[in-house]
């Protein structure tokens, strides 16, 4: 037992020289990848010398003659120094702020180098009073602190003692003052990202604490790209499968709830960049009514008490230049929305009588509205807001609209009211918000509020930006032709016209097709399409192709095994006329890495083929790149093909958005059997990407034959 003890001594001693030695060339050490994985092991083990030593203190404090009992100790300075060391490894790699370690660094250091001395010393301090009690709360207290410290680093710096702190109060945030990242965003960090990506513990080079650091990005570069479908790396990792391993947040950890993602996209979807207050989105924007259910004001929780309007009288007064729609789901509250000024006549206001009660926000921005036109708006009585910006309203009307009690926001903007004109205004003891933009009320000249809540904006500004249409919506639910269908597009701005090709050209105001009833759609077909109206830029392109298929084949085989998670229904998805969508892990698509593609295509009775159509996802920073080639075989037999055609896709020389694709190989027509389709995928991913060296994923979810 001695000799064992001395041998076990020998190593602690070691390895609390080699900590000092590594200690001293910290900043010069550079470590290979093997020892990297010997550093990351110290979470692995630092639980022994934690335990062995408490069993110690214990132990001594009851035992007081135990010739075997410092085992306990021995071991606990072993397995302390080995923490030690592989902790000291585990600082080296990057994300790490040295700054926030030092604390935890230095204490398991002095753990260790407490424990070999006290085991050094074990008899000489036993025959001093008070000094294995001494020793004793030195260890605990040191061990204390760097498992602290070590949480804070892992779980944030209040994780131990926030069962018992006191609540810090919650901020009270109203829909008119929240801002979408500070109030939307932020929060969704916190409690899902910042774990890992904070300033002491930066997992990727990645700090999510402020907007400055989140712009920033990381070790792979910016988090976003609103220039691209899917909007960047943020938004990829948020949707691989939990099971991969760059899936985010990483399996085992909080994941994200379909709004918090929700919010996070719709976020990327305006500018990231600026502060954007969630009082300036428009009143169908998604972030606004999701802030809806968020920030609701306390006055408003019992606003609604009215019973809903009936549906098809809703449905009857919309039409093409009044749109009528509710300001959140299930709610009975209506919004009113006025287009075409030439269209516009007062008798339309007095239709919505039968809506009276359920009309809260009435949009007339732009119209021919005047004075005579205002108490037929006063007769809503659920009226909370109401846009009259660029109206032909004057003075002289607005004291009828202190009527509407539960009035709280106006827009007056554009219009040729005058500063006396508003003073009823301002007694209003609801209205919050009041716009004077662009009238004859100079800045510094708004009177004085009564009511604290109210804000008043007024100045100047431009108000010829042009606006950008929405793209055309598609409403084809078919993407797959068994006989002639016709092209069903839709656009809810009136006025707009909608051109489109079928060959995967851009359209343009011009020279390509205009939308006029339903053409008809008659085969394999590449379909863009884009809205257009004066005074208004074009719209992004919506596109989809359309694929026919004359012959199906009747079985479909792998000829190599499957070597992928992306095999959910097997072969069959090839050949099951369902397309898949942008999500490749929705079941819908086959994926292949390792392995060739290779399938084999049967037919009971021989067809004549001329062409092979492959359905494909491409999805770069995904790592789902086309094939390198693409073959097809055919003939009578399996045992007796030839080959028919083959492709080699050009390959991307950087990062591009994901998107829907195909490949077209067409061949001298044949009488066949048996088709073999062969694709193989990207040996190596070249190096400008961030899975540079490894293979390349190919996603397929559909194969056609003529």
């Amino acid at each position: 037992m001695t000799r064992w003890k001395n041998v076990v001594y020998n190593c602690t001693l070691a390895a609390n020289c080699l900590l000092c030695f590594l200690l001293l060339f910290a900043g010069r050490l550079v470590l290979p990848p093997w020892l990297q994985v010997i550093g990351r092991m110290h979470p692995l083990i630092l639980h022994f010398p934690i335990v062995l030593l408490i069993l110690f203190i214990v132990q001594s404090l009851f035992q007081r003659s135990n010739p075997a009992g410092n085992w306990l100790l021995l071991l606990s300075a072993f397995t302390a120094s080995l923490t030690a060391i592989m902790g000291l490894f585990l600082s080296r790699e990057p994300g790490y702020d040295q700054d926030a370690l030092l604390l935890h660094k230095w204490s398991g250091i002095t753990l260790s180098l407490l424990t070999i001395a006290w085991y050094a010393w074990y008899d000489t301090l036993q025959q001093i009073k008070f000094a294995p009690l001494i020793a004793a709360t030195l260890c605990l207290v040191t061990l204390t602190l760097a498992g602290h410290e070590g949480a804070g680093i892992t779980h944030g710096q209040d994780f131990l003692l926030a069962p018992i702190s006191p609540a810090a109060p919650k901020k009270t945030v109203t829909l008119d003052q929240a801002v979408v990242f500070t109030d939307m965003v932020q929060p969704i960090l916190k409690s899902k990202c910042m774990g890992c990506h904070n300033s002491s513990k930066a997992k990727g080079e990645l700090v999510m604490e402020t907007l400055q650091l989140l712009l920033k990005g990381g070790k792979t570069g910016p988090l976003w790209d609103s220039s691209k479908a899917d909007f960047g790396v943020m938004m990829q990792r948020l949707h691989l499968p939990p099971d991969e391993e760059k899936h985010m947040p990483p399996r085992g950890k909080p994941q994200l709830t379909d709004a918090e993602t929700t919010i996070l996209y719709q976020w990327l979807k305006h500018d990231p960049s600026r502060p954007l207050r969630v009082a300036g989105l428009p009143a169908t924007d998604t972030l606004k009514l999701i802030a809806q259910e968020l920030f609701k004001n306390p006055e408003d929780e019992d606003a609604y008490d009215f019973k809903a309007a009936d549906e098809g009288t809703v449905q009857k007064l919309n039409n093409s230049y009044r749109v009528i729609y509710p300001i959140a789901l299930h709610s009975p509250a209506l919004n009113v929305e006025f287009y075409s000024p030439q269209f516009f006549r007062s008798a339309q206001l007095k239709e919505l009588e039968p809506l009276s009660q359920q009309v809260v926000s009435l949009d007339l921005d732009k119209m021919p509205v005047t004075d005579a036109d205002i108490p037929a708006i006063a007769r809503f009585p659920n009226l909370r807001v109401l846009n009259l910006a660029f109206t032909g309203v004057t003075g002289a009307g607005i004291a009828q609209l202190c009527k509407l009690e539960k009035l709280k926001s106006l827009s007056l903007s554009g219009t040729s009211i005058k500063t006396e004109d508003i003073g009823c205004l301002t007694a209003m003891r609801s209205l919050r918000h009041l716009y004077v933009w662009n009238t004859a009320i100079p800045p510094g000249a708004v009177p004085a509020t009564k009511t604290s809540s109210l804000l008043i904006e007024g100045g100047s500004r431009t108000d010829t930006m042009l606006l950008k249409l929405n793209p055309p919506i598609l409403q084809n639910d078919a993407s797959i032709l068994f006989s002639p269908v016709p092209l069903k597009l839709k656009h809810y701005v009136p006025g707009v016209t909608m051109r489109y090709t079928l060959d995967g050209s851009d359209p343009d105001s011009a020279g390509s097709i205009l939308y006029q009833g339903h053409p008809m759609l008659t085969g394999k077909s590449i379909l863009k399409a884009r809205a257009f109206k004066k005074g208004w830029l074009p719209s992004d392109v919506v596109q989809n192709y359309f694929y026919s298929e004359l012959y199906r084949p009747d079985s479909i085989h792998l000829l190599l095994p499957i070597d992928s998670n992306y095999m959910k229904y097997g072969a069959k998805t090839l050949i099951d006329q369902v397309k898949g969508d942008g999500g490749y892990g929705s079941g819908k698509w086959l994926g292949f890495h390792r392995n060739d593609m290779q399938c084999l295509l049967l037919f009971k009775q021989p067809i004549v083929a001329r062409d092979v159509t492959i359905s494909a996802l491409v999805n770069i920073g995904s790592s789902i790149f086309p094939p390198v080639r693409i073959e097809v075989w055919g003939g009578t037999n399996p045992q007796n093909l030839r080959l028919l055609a083959h492709q080699e896709p050009t390959q991307p020389s950087g990062v591009s958005p994901g998107s829907l694709t195909g490949y077209d190989l067409t061949f001298n027509p044949l009488k066949v059997s048996c088709l073999k389709i062969i694709m193989v995928p990207l040996a190596k991913i070249p190096d400008w990407h961030a899975e540079k060296g490894k293979k390349g994923w190919i996603f397929l979810d559909e194969i056609f034959v003529n």
